[in-house]
């Protein structure tokens, strides 16, 4: 191994020998020619092609002393720009290494090498043959290049997909027909929790009409309710308050009148919070209010005969 302060390339020696008479030595002269080389990394740097973008492939090698971990000047690199099948796509571009080891390369084009459609694939073969490095340094180099160390990475562009207009108004109409599905649905469940509130009202007039227990059959008529209200979502299967069941048959009935929910609250109220007897007058006032009721669910017309 020579030393570092040593160049590179041709280099000639020359060793003088005194004459040693102890020894019966004579003096002597001698002058040979070596060629130094070296054992060198490699560091690379290529661009990426984007497909709209840069029209040039740029990049470039660095060489790397092993010895001194300093850039390698004056060494030649020969880039070729290939497709995918092998052909050469302009000159060949030969670089020789400036003062920090760096040899840059740059291929223009119009159209850009990143049309893929006009020029495919595009590598860069990279060749050294200088005769400064060594055998083993251009091995590993040879083996950096056929692994495609220094071939450009590509970037594509997202495919523009032509819609057909068929396909805006399909969707147009897909979406006007959830809608009115959606419309109609919502409608015939709101007109079934009616019909079916309207029964339970008219059922309890019946039994009041009919003599049987005035507060027995509010409450009938409230738990049936709830149980109306709990079967289309509107009220919690545990709720607790009197509240909860107020807010939600208003939420189940927003087109009766606050009247009619009123006069039916207050039949509630009134057999659930009186301590005394209740007679004709409170029968009255509940067959006033369930008949309010009902009279209200049947002029919005929800009602459909079963």
């Amino acid at each position: 191994m020579a030393p570092s302060w040593y160049g590179v390339g041709e280099q000639y020696i020359h060793i003088d020998v005194l004459e040693n008479t102890t020894l019966y030595l004579n003096s002597g002269t001698i002058s040979r020619q070596i060629y130094i080389k070296l054992n060198v990394d490699f560091e690379w740097e290529i661009a990426e092609i984007d497909e709209s973008g840069n029209k040039e492939v740029f990049g470039s090698i660095t060489i790397i002393a092993n010895d001194t971990q300093q850039g390698v000047p004056e060494v030649s690199v020969i880039y070729v720009l290939k497709n995918e099948s092998q052909s050469e796509l302009t000159n060949r571009l030969t670089v020789v290494t400036n003062p920090s080891g760096v040899a840059e390369f740059e291929f223009n084009s119009d159209p850009p090498y990143g049309d893929y459609e006009r020029w495919g694939y595009v590598y860069v073969d990279a060749i050294i043959n200088d005769p400064v490095i060594s055998e083993n340094s251009r091995d590993q180099f040879n083996l950096l290049n056929s692994n495609e160390a220094f071939n450009p990475k590509y970037k594509f562009d997202a495919e523009e997909v032509d819609v057909p207009t068929w396909a805006y108004v399909l969707l147009v109409l897909v979406a006007i027909l959830i809608g009115v599905g959606t419309v109609l649905y919502l409608r015939r469940a709101n007109n079934e929790l009616l019909q079916d509130a309207a029964e339970v009202f008219a059922y309890t007039a019946e039994l009041l009409a009919a003599g049987d227990s005035i507060r027995e059959a509010i409450f009938n008529c409230y738990q049936n309710l709830c149980t109306v209200l709990q079967q289309n979502g509107f009220l919690r299967r545990d709720f607790e308050t009197v509240r909860e069941f107020e807010v939600a048959i208003r939420q189940a009935m927003p087109q009766i009148s606050d009247d009619a929910l009123l006069a039916l609250d207050n039949m509630f109220e009134m057999a659930r919070y009186s301590r005394d007897e209740m007679g004709a007058q409170h029968q009255q006032a509940a067959q006033l209010a369930l008949e309010k009721m009902i009279q209200e669910i049947a002029n919005l017309g929800a009602i459909p005969n079963r």
